[in-house]
């Protein structure tokens, strides 16, 4: 969602909100980050279309989380009168897409929650939604220039959008140290892509942090209200995780440990989790056994 720069507003005691062409480095970074942020997009829905499986419900809403987000990434080039309407209208679908990529989230750490913890996770992404329809009104008033709502409104936008990734985040390295026998540095070594994902992760939470200082005025920047790059690059990394591996995270560790079980023979079997029970530790060094004399 775009920047506000509220301490320059206040004291101009005026509102005059417009597409950015009297600016040309705001238009040039905006246009920069919107253009990254579809293209980025649009390169990821033909990665995902051509590696998901069908009837899996979780590569749909992937799919779906990515397509329902790239109109906002072109309301820049819309002209006068429409640019205020168009950025609203488009608005609608990014904050559709941010709570799919909530639900995403849910359903690839969803194994490793307790009933409770499920519940009490999708649950708030449920109780949230007053909110957004309270955003989606204070977007279109101010940037149709009706009133000034979306000021106040929108500083608290990560607190509505991002607890739950930051969780998930959290639980997904709680996971990968505690409950499988490899490092992060093994885990990378065996899969880049879990390596990118972590990366990602990190990218993700360092461009939360900078979007919150920009739209509570730590950050003292020129950029015009409605100028901000840092959540759009939030967003890349935030779909880039959920690309990088389509299957929830339970699903891609168990493939991955079995393909490292493989590889290390059945000394491995020893370190694996308490989730392994000895029949089938055994069962497989039979099979490696069985394989190694042929």
């Amino acid at each position: 969602m775009p920047a506000l720069n509220i301490d320059a507003i206040y004291r101009n005691g005026k509102r005059n909100i417009h597409r950015p062409i009297d600016d040309p480095d705001d238009l040039i970074l905006e246009s920069w980050s919107q253009g990254l942020m579809v293209g980025s997009l649009l390169i990821m829905a033909a990665i995902t279309t051509a590696n998901m499986r069908r009837g899996v419900l979780l590569h749909k809403l992937i799919f779906l989380e990515l397509i329902l987000a790239m109109p906002q990434g072109t309301f820049i080039f819309v002209p006068e009168p429409a640019y205020g309407w168009y950025l609203a209208a488009t608005t609608i679908g990014l904050i559709i897409s941010w709570n799919l990529h909530n639900v995403v989230a849910w359903m690839k750490n969803r194994p490793f929650l307790s009933r409770i913890g499920s519940i009490i996770y999708i649950g708030t992404v449920a109780l949230v939604q007053p909110y957004w329809v309270l955003e989606i009104y204070a977007n279109f008033t101010y940037f149709n220039n009706i009133n000034q709502l979306y000021l106040k409104v929108r500083p608290w936008e990560p607190l509505f959008r991002d607890p739950w990734w930051i969780y998930t985040t959290c639980s997904f390295v709680w996971v990968i140290k505690t409950q499988y026998s490899f490092g992060f540095v093994e885990l990378v070594r065996q899969s880049p892509r879990f390596g990118i994902m972590l990366v990602s992760m990190c990218l993700t939470i360092i461009f939360i942090i900078l979007d919150i200082l920009s739209v509570t005025g730590v950050l003292d920047g020129d950029m015009t209200t409605g100028i901000n790059p840092f959540w759009k690059l939030c967003f890349i990394f935030k779909c880039l995780c959920d690309t990088i591996i389509l299957d929830d995270f339970k699903t891609a560790l168990d493939k991955l440990r079995t393909r490292w079980f493989s590889q290390h023979g059945g000394w491995a079997g020893s370190q694996l989790d308490s989730n392994e029970t000895g029949q089938s530790i055994l069962s497989r060094n039979r099979t490696l056994s069985g394989q190694g004399t042929l």
